[in-house]
């Protein structure tokens, strides 16, 4: 429901798309594509992996904190939900906000793929279909530090010190303490919307 309703674009979304490049011209649509795509892959594995450790980068912690606690929740029932050769179809920007704070990026994200529920323990399949791809769109929403600049990146090394990243649990690297996930550096996840949800 609702992945074939029209866009909802912010009526100011062009003028702040061309102030946003004028102030930072390394934010492309390609380059923040790429970005959005890094997290999109990161996402769907940590997810079906019941593990948010290798996503933890790329999600802001109020996002983390919803994410983890329906891992928990499937944990608990020994259930996994399996997202399974899920892949981007298309992305167009809807809407942009910015303030004295935060730059923040919404996208509307078409994607398609196998999307199940199983019974750990046996591999019983208790809802989806493993057999077929499901299309579906969501709205995505990134934000960053509005004092950052610079091309997104898709490395996995950390923005403050450049070792490879080793995140705690709080987003912090553990090498130099930088907190990775707050939007400082580079675009974090903040929000999922379901398209039928979403009204701009």
């Amino acid at each position: 429901m609702g992945t074939s309703w029209p866009t909802v674009f912010h009526p100011e979304l062009a003028v702040r798309r061309a102030a946003l490049l004028q102030d930072d011209p390394a934010t492309t649509d390609a380059a923040l594509r790429a970005r959005l795509e890094r997290i999109y892959t990161e996402l769907n594995a940590s997810w079906t992996g019941l593990d948010l450790a290798p996503v933890r980068p790329f999600v802001s912690d109020s996002l983390f904190d919803y994410l983890q606690y329906w891992i928990d929740a499937y944990r608990q029932q020994g259930l996994r939900n399996v997202l399974d050769g899920m892949h981007v179809v298309d992305v167009v920007l809807a809407k942009i906000v910015r303030d004295l704070y935060y730059d923040s990026l919404t996208f509307r994200v078409w994607g398609s793929g196998r999307d199940y529920t199983v019974r750990q323990s046996t591999g019983d399949v208790l809802s989806g279909d493993p057999q077929a791809d499901r299309a579906y769109s969501e709205y995505w929403t990134l934000i960053r530090s509005a004092k950052a600049r610079g091309t997104p990146r898709l490395d996995h090394n950390c923005p403050g010190c450049g070792v490879p990243l080793a995140l705690n649990m709080a987003g912090e690297c553990e090498h130099c303490g930088a907190h990775v996930t707050s939007g400082e550096f580079d675009w974090v996840l903040s929000k999922i919307e379901q398209d039928d949800a979403y009204h701009g």
